[in-house]
């Protein structure tokens, strides 16, 4: 499998249906701690062979003990060197949804953690509440009495939450960050630990923050990775990464023009977008609606060039309407077609946030690499581990439900007639989820129910570290100031694209890191961007 299928095929559980409080047998390990803990065998996506796994049942909802439980997994990594042990270090994933299994236990994950962390730490993930591995939301079903116009239109998320209440009934409005940060307590108490510290990327930064609030007597150091606006939360956080991808695209074709002499797609980004577009049109009948990026005097043609930059402003200001344009007249004559169905642009759309891989994208544009079609990807997948699509619903039905539960920003009806074009006749990737979270067509259907967790570090010991990167398209570096403000968080920018900045091969950044949860503290403000291409 090439590489950068490893950035753009969705992570699959396949974790095996163990059942809580069942005797595990057949070798698997029994580290000393509490007798809560019912250690099993790892599943198949945990590759490192020092790795741990076990669960603990915890209540369904915290605020009644006594009540439904459900049970939660999690990997713990003894630290490589014991001597050198420093204590027990919570790595939080993304998402929400992302799978904590993979997150530290696959030896080749995106994310390569520093070896001295691994060396100190014993690392521990929990698996969040919902997915495959801790107790799944069951959604495969079909709620009785909705009605196709309700169901399809003006309720798709609570004709969603219904089916999963058929499946797993009384659970969907547990699944929220507050419900999953007192699950990650649970771990630790079971675990025996006093104090851990933690370490959240990107959706993990508001669990890890939320963690620290709730339970600041048990935080050590925390790592903030990525962080953005609580306030907005979701509908706005949606919405501000139409601007952060369309930037990061921007940044891939200026970087591929720079390559030009390896890549040959062109010397200027929209010569670059210009050959993209037309790979995205064999591929779907139809180009993207996606803003191109600006136009240079050497993008005019010869007889014009004279005119310079003004007449090049021109072309830069016409450029999305005549490519909305384009794109209509083309679905016109080729019904059916859809931009959406391309799997370059929907590879550029999911590799973009990891720029480790935009040679590989660029490679991909000039037909030198071949990527496999979604359904070829899904085959693959599923052949490898039988469980992957039961992990795909589940990540769905998780995210879905956490989204919607804890979501902040009212929904705004101007935005709906935009968000119905995009949805059912553009279908641009880019927009479409920004589109349908402003207009509350995404959680149509399911009202906020979740714990509102004001987050604060005023009662820590020791003050975050928060790590943010000026070109991040999925969480804005111009959306980070409410977080550090609210946790009094230390800041490191890192100047550059990508999102994520610990564990992609900036070493600035990674012995900051490592140094912080030493210490407690960096001198460390500013750095470079990690590797490109």
């Amino acid at each position: 499998m090439p590489a950068i299928l490893a950035a753009i095929v969705v992570a699959a559980g396949g974790l095996p249906a163990a059942t809580a409080g069942t005797a595990v047998e057949g070798g698997i390990p029994q580290p000393a701690s509490s007798s809560n803990i019912t250690w099993e065998a790892c599943p198949i996506q945990v590759t490192v062979d020092t790795a741990e796994c076990g669960r603990i049942d915890v209540p369904m909802y915290h605020a009644e003990p006594d009540g439904e439980q459900i049970s939660v997994g999690f990997v713990r990594i003894p630290a490589a060197d014991p001597d050198a042990h420093r204590g027990t270090l919570f790595a939080v994933p993304g998402g929400p949804g992302d799978d904590a299994y993979t997150h530290i236990g696959t030896q080749d994950h995106l994310l390569q953690w520093p070896q001295d962390m691994k060396n100190e730490w014993d690392m521990v993930a929990v698996q969040p509440r919902g997915l495959v591995g801790s107790t799944p939301l069951d959604c495969d079903h079909e709620p009785t009495g909705w009605d196709p116009l309700r169901a399809n239109l003006t309720e798709p998320a609570g004709h969603f939450q219904a089916a999963c209440e058929i499946g797993t009934p009384g659970y969907t409005d547990s699944v929220n960050t507050s419900e999953i940060a007192h699950d990650l307590d649970d771990v630790r108490a079971a675990l025996g630990e006093d104090t851990v510290s933690v370490m959240g990327v990107s959706y993990g930064t508001h669990l890890g923050s939320t963690y620290a609030t709730l339970f600041p007597e048990h935080t050590d150091k925390l790592v903030l990775d990525s962080g953005s606006d609580q306030n907005r939360t979701w509908a706005g956080t949606l919405d501000d990464q139409t601007d952060g991808y369309t930037g990061a695209l921007h940044d891939f074709l200026e970087w591929t023009a720079d390559n030009n002499d390896i890549y040959g797609l062109g010397e200027t980004p929209l010569e670059v977008y210009q050959a993209w577009s037309r790979v995205i049109v064999e591929e779907s009948g139809t180009n993207p609606t996606v803003v191109p990026p600006p136009a240079q005097i050497g993008d005019l043609p010869e007889g014009l060039q004279w005119a310079g930059q003004p007449a090049a402003d021109i072309l830069t200001a016409t450029g999305q309407p005549q490519a909305q344009l384009e794109n209509l007249f083309r679905m016109v004559s080729a019904p059916g077609a859809s931009q959406a169905a391309s799997t370059t642009l929907v590879a550029t759309h999911q590799v973009l946030p990891q720029p480790q891989f935009w040679g590989e994208l660029a490679a991909i544009i000039n037909g030198t690499t071949q990527l496999p079609s979604p359904e070829e990807q899904i085959e693959a997948q599923a052949d490898a581990d039988p469980e992957a699509l039961n992990q795909m619903k589940a990540t769905q039905a998780m995210q879905s439900m956490v989204i919607c539960n804890e979501n902040r920003v009212a929904a705004d009806p101007l935005r709906v007639p935009g968000a119905l074009w995009n949805n059912f006749i553009e279908q641009d990737v880019f927009s479409l989820p920004g589109d349908t979270a402003a207009a509350g067509i995404n959680c149509a259907g399911i009202e906020p129910n979740a714990p509102d967790v004001d987050i604060n570090g005023d009662a820590l010991d020791v003050r975050p570290l928060q790590i943010q990167g000026t070109g991040d398209p999925q969480t804005l570096y111009r959306t980070h100031r409410p977080m550090a403000e609210a946790m009094n968080s230390h800041v490191i920018t890192v100047d550059g694209p990508g999102h994520a900045q610990v564990g992609v091969g900036n070493t600035v950044v990674d012995d900051a890191v490592v140094d912080y949860l030493r210490t407690g503290t960096t001198a460390v403000t500013a750095a470079p961007s990690r590797p490109v291409g």
